[in-house]
This record gives structure tokens, sequence and C-alpha cells, in this order.
């Protein structure tokens, strides 16, 4: 089953869960989620349910997968990801087989084989809504939920064209709390505009960053009118969704944010 929302309020098929996270899109930002949930577990808390989008629904795939942080992070040095995602295109929209690959081979086939429930959120660009991706195949979904419009080709998955949930949904509370979850502890990676001084040096970048504006407010929005119960949001200055060589320096933020939030919390 795949939970396409709208306006129309739809049950659950989760079970209630006391402690869930939503972690946000935001490509090499999104390592400050490894980060994140390395001091969920330090600190002794237990998640319930992950949703995820976009770079968030791949560090949390491979959360809810059974890998540690620690071996997340293993993963996330080893791996290319210039090559696997790439911002600077030559010559038209990047295939989607490399990073296909990538999330086939860390990740189980099916949903069903997780440790822990998650969704992963795309975007049906026909029907213009929230696609709640969370039976069936892991890696499709996934890949779904991470294709950046302009970078990535749509995913074609049971009859649906799908896009990167960002698109609708950056931080995926809403999600979040499909599964079941009571209390969301939400990682915002989301771009900020009003720290951002350089302006944009190419077409590329200029339609990049006018997606990533809308995208912010969009994600202030939602925010303001479903807010979740603990909210983390690291200090992100100067880390560009590119910046795939700074994978220490954004993890340790994700860490620190998550330490000065999460600490003496009771959940």
């Amino acid at each position: 089953m795949e939970y396409v929302k709208d306006n129309a309020q739809a049950s659950s098929p989760f079970q209630a869960i006391h402690l869930g996270a939503a972690l946000a899109g935001g490509a090499a930002r999104g390592f400050a989620h490894i980060g994140v949930l390395k001091a969920i577990d330090e600190l002794g808390f237990s998640l319930g349910g992950i949703a995820g989008t976009s770079m968030g629904a791949i560090i949390g795939s491979l959360y809810a997968s059974g890998l540690t942080p620690e071996e997340i992070l293993q993963i996330a040095k080893r791996t290319s990801w210039v090559k696997l995602i790439d911002f600077r295109p030559v010559g038209g929209i990047l295939s989607v087989r490399k990073l296909e690959e990538f999330l086939a081979h860390y990740l189980p086939s099916d949903f069903s084989k997780l440790k822990i429930p998650f969704v992963a959120v795309a975007t049906d660009v026909v029907t213009a809504r929230l696609a709640y991706l969370h039976s069936g195949d892991l890696p499709s979904a996934v890949m779904a939920s991470a294709a950046y419009p302009g970078l990535f080709s749509a995913v074609e998955r049971e009859g649906r064209v799908l896009i990167d949930g960002g698109v609708l949904d950056n931080l995926p509370v809403d999600a979040a709390r499909f599964l079941g979850v009571e209390r969301v502890i939400a990682s915002d990676v989301t771009y900020r505009p009003d720290s951002e001084a350089e302006p944009p040096g190419s077409v590329i970048e200029l339609g990049r960053r006018a997606i990533d504006i809308m995208q912010a407010r969009l994600t202030q929005a939602r925010l303001s009118m479903n807010p979740p119960e603990i909210y983390i949001r690291p200090e992100l200055k100067g880390v560009g969704l590119e910046s795939f060589s700074k994978i220490d320096e954004i993890w340790r933020l994700g860490y620190d944010a998550a330490l000065r939030v999460l600490k003496g919390y009771e959940v």
C-alpha cells in the first residue's frame, strides 16, 4: 500500500509509536542527520519510526535497516557522492543508475525487511500530491524521494511518476505522524535564504536557488501549522547542498545541535 496524501483524512496502517524522527532533504547538508542520530543513540532515545525526504530518506532508510550512525558515516565517507549526485550537470538530466545501484547495495530489497518502520516522502507529478511510500520495493522508493527535479529524471513506480518529496514537504513531520508517531524529533537541514550572502554564479545555480527559496518558505509555513515536539536545526551557514567534501564538519554540526537540544529532555 502506498498512501497518497490529499485533503481527505486517511487512517494510518501503523500502531501508535511513542517517538520518531523526521529527516529533511538537503543533499550534502543531510549528513548532519548522521550526527543527530548518533546523539539520539548516545542519549538512550529509541526511535520507533522514521520519515525522510530526499537525503533524509537515504540516511533514514539506512538507519531503519539496522545500521548504526557510525556505520552510516563510514559508508558516507567512502562514497563518491559527487558521482552519485552532481549539482553541475553537463548536457542534460543525470542518469539515476548510479544512485540506484548505491541504494540497492546498502538497503534491503523491501520495506518489510527494515528494523524500524520507515516512510519515504515523494511527490506525484501527475496528481500534484505527496506520496508516502512505506511498502514494497525499498530502493526505488528512496530513489523517488531523492529525484531532485532538473537533475534526475522522474521515477516510475507502480504506475506513478514520482520526484523529490522536497517539492511539497522537505521536513516530513506529517509523514512521521502517519507512521503512528506521538512525538516527533525533527532534524531540519533545509536551505536558509537569509544566511546566503553570495549571489548565484550561473543559470543552473540561479534555478536551484529559486527552488531552494520556495522550498524554505514552504517548510516554514508547514512548520507553523504542524510543529514537531522537538526541533533540531544545525547551524549550517556556509555549507552548500554540494558540500560533500565537508562531511566531517557537517555531521559534527548535527551532533552538536542535537546534544544541545536533547540533553535533559525527557521523552
